[in-house]
């Protein structure tokens, strides 16, 4: 009763569905045979290809099928097929359905493909064919003339023409005479394409579109090569990064034309939400969705354009301008749909906002400045606009301080991409090595303007007045009045410009070049910065000066993963008229590390630093690290300075390992360097410090 159900249930709805319109039987599949041939079920049924469909036969098909006794239960359902219908039998059969076709002398399907060795294929026919040429059939048929008769390999082919694409229906017929076996392969092609239109291209035109598909106007309709067009076709546009872009209808219309319907991924809308990331055990707050950064600074920073094609090309851009900034760790995007817009897309930026405010407080030593306290308070996102903002102290136990408060805005409010930036600061340094330049106590000011001219070109104008103090060494010289030095036989000589005081005034313009994904943390791109600087500085010996310096710094992906190879080159050369105490100073922690600060002096210096950083967890980084370089050509009045040699005869090469630390109040930096190959100086220094040292 059940099954009576089930069956009327089907024919109900066939009924429905069909009831309204007159159609041809263009199909009939037997599904799930196992052992009973497709010939005893199809000569059962009322319904036969070619006719017209009519509901009535389906409840005598049902039960003649059923009256087998080989079959459990059956299944007749109805769809729409080439312009008519098509009928699915889909049966059940019993347990012992083998034996019992066995019984009635009916070969069961599982035995059909033991040869007839009795009859030997003479000839094969197809017949129905007009486009697609007989001798690219027979290629499709695995039984071949003067081999032994198979009623599988009939079947086979079959269903290999059908597979081929080219023919709605294939029947296969089975003529036995004196010679031999004939076979006979009926097929019924599918129609000649007139023409293919494309509708809803826009960043291609028909023609370059027709060029990636493989189906042709004046050829047959191929359904497996037409099922694949959507993926050559949506190929061509995500390989230029059309990645939104879709096929969303494709048919044949009345005319015989293929139409090939594309939704290409307009934005319509761009809206920005937070990316969420709740700290374990911490309680979700009411503002978690709210940006620190104001829209305006996220709104200059996007490449894409409402009523424009996505391109991933533009997304790319967009999320490394983000990322760039250093208010967002992590950019992804959304699409969704708008209803009654079919090719509208709404994008939905994700966003994980940096934490960019840093109070930082340490007490670290150091070999080359002893105990050394930390006070740093930034923020890199000052009020939500981008701009840095940060003040910082430091203070040895020796005879060294530090204090500067600095700002700088990369980008001024509606204005064409000109920054700007100041910094006050007042350091004093005591070089213990030195008699003239014993201590050096400055303080200054500078301020900065720049303008991108492209978008990682950028020229910046700078200046800066500076007002400094010297002071000697005077347990290193002798007399009141005039101050001299000892040489080793006890002459002698005159020290000038002791205890000088001067201002120093100059400008600099320089050319950047910046294409790294980070600012304070690069792990790919380059960076290149040109500088002039001219001024004057007055005070002993006051004159016009002049230096050039070349730095050059290259990022990319190391030996595996969160491993990254970091280079730095820097070059610069000044005039001899520069202030003693103004000359370029080489050592220490941001050079040289393995050499006091200023170990090297003078009006000309080259310097080089490879680093492999790794990246061992969200807090901890490890840092190998080679240093080389000099500073040359003092020639000063400082006497007791004695690593004035030419570059070639002394260059120092350094070697350390460094641990990067991730802390809530910023990244601190601990490097362990010492010399290597031609020592100048002997032992290792510890240095500490804030974020990478390039």
């Amino acid at each position: 009763m059940k099954k009576l159900i089930t069956f009327l249930l089907v024919l109900i709805l066939g009924t429905i569905s069909f009831a309204s319109s007159s159609y041809d039987v263009k199909k009939i599949d037997i599904v799930n045979n196992r052992e009973v041939p497709i010939e005893l079920i199809l000569g059962k049924m009322e319904n036969k290809v070619g006719l017209k469909y009519q509901t009535e036969n389906m409840i005598k098909d049902y039960n003649s099928i059923m009256q087998l006794k080989y079959i459990e239960n059956v299944v007749i359902s109805t769809s729409i097929y080439d312009g008519g219908i098509k009928l699915t039998v889909d049966v059940a059969e019993k347990p012992n359905a083998k034996r019992l076709l066995e019984q009635d002398d009916i070969i069961p399907v599982s035995e059909r493909d033991q040869i007839d060795k009795s009859l030997i294929v003479e000839k094969i026919e197809i017949v129905g064919n007009f486009h697609i040429s007989t001798e690219e059939i027979e290629k499709l048929v695995p039984i071949k003339i003067g081999s032994y008769f198979s009623k599988n390999k009939v079947t086979e082919g079959q269903r290999e023409i059908l597979n081929s694409g080219y023919f709605r229906d294939v029947v296969p017929e089975v003529e036995e005479n004196e010679k031999g076996v004939t076979i006979k392969y009926i097929v019924l092609e599918n129609p000649v394409l007139n023409g293919i239109n494309i509708i809803g291209n826009t960043i291609y035109s028909t023609e370059d579109l027709l060029k990636v598909i493989k189906t042709k106007p004046g050829e047959v309709f191929n359904i497996n090569t037409v099922r694949e067009e959507p993926y050559r076709i949506m190929k061509k546009y995500q390989d230029d990064g059309y990645v939104l872009a879709q096929v969303t209808d494709m048919g044949l219309n009345n005319y015989l034309e293929l139409e090939i319907y594309l939704s290409e991924g307009t934005v319509r809308e761009i809206e920005y939400q937070k990316m969420v990331t709740k700290q374990k055990g911490a309680r979700r707050k009411a503002n978690d969705n709210l940006f620190k950064t104001r829209k305006y600074v996220i709104d200059r920073e996007i490449k894409l354009t409402p009523d424009k094609i996505f391109n991933l090309k533009d997304y790319k851009y967009t999320e490394e301008n983000l990322k760039r900034l250093g208010s967002f760790k992590n950019v992804k995007y959304e699409a969704e749909s708008i209803l009654g817009d079919p090719d509208g897309r709404k994008i939905i930026l994700l966003l994980d906002e940096e934490r960019t405010a840093m109070l930082q407080g340490a007490i670290s030593y150091g070999s080359e400045i002893g105990l050394l306290g930390t006070l740093s308070v930034k923020d890199t996102n000052w009020q939500g606009k981008s701009q840095e903002l940060g003040f910082s102290f430091e203070k040895s136990d020796g005879d060294y301080t530090s204090f500067s408060i600095d700002f700088f805005d990369p980008w001024i409010k509606d204005t064409d991409e000109i920054s700007w930036g100041w910094s006050l600061y007042k350091t004093m340094y005591g070089d213990g090595d030195s008699a003239v330049f014993n201590e050096i106590d400055t303080l200054g000011a500078r301020i900065n303007i720049g303008k991108k001219l492209s978008r990682y070109l950028t020229l910046s104008l700078g200046g800066k007045i500076e007002y400094v103090k010297e002071s000697p060494d005077e347990n290193q010289f002798d007399g009141d009045i005039w101050r001299y030095y000892k040489d080793a036989n006890g002459n002698k000589i005159k020290a000038l410009g002791l205890n000088d005081k001067y201002y120093v005034w100059s400008v600099y313009p320089a050319l950047t070049y910046d294409s790294r994904n980070s600012r304070w943390d690069p792990t790919r791109g380059n960076y290149a910065k040109l500088q002039l600087e001219g001024g004057y500085a007055d005070g002993y010996e006051g004159d016009y000066f002049g230096n050039v310096t070349l730095e050059l710094r290259k990022y990319h992906r190391g030996l595996f993963k969160n491993n990254i190879f970091a280079y730095r080159a820097i070059g610069g050369i000044m005039s001899e008229s520069t202030k003693e105490g103004q000359r370029f100073w080489v050592g220490g922690a941001s050079t040289l590390r393995g050499y006091d600060g200023g170990f090297f002096k003078g009006t000309k210096k080259l310097v080089g630093t490879i680093e492999n950083r790794t990246q061992l967890n969200e807090v901890l980084g490890l840092v190998f690290f080679f240093d080389v370089g000099r500073a040359w050509d003092q020639n000063g009045r400082d006497l007791s300075y004695v690593h004035d040699n030419q570059f070639a005869k002394e260059i120092a090469t350094t070697a350390g390992v460094g641990l990067r630390l991730n802390t809530p109040i910023g990244p601190l930096r601990f490097d362990f360097g010492w010399p290597v190959g031609n020592k100048m100086d002997e032992g290792m220094e510890f240095y500490f410090s804030m974020g990478q040292s390039f």
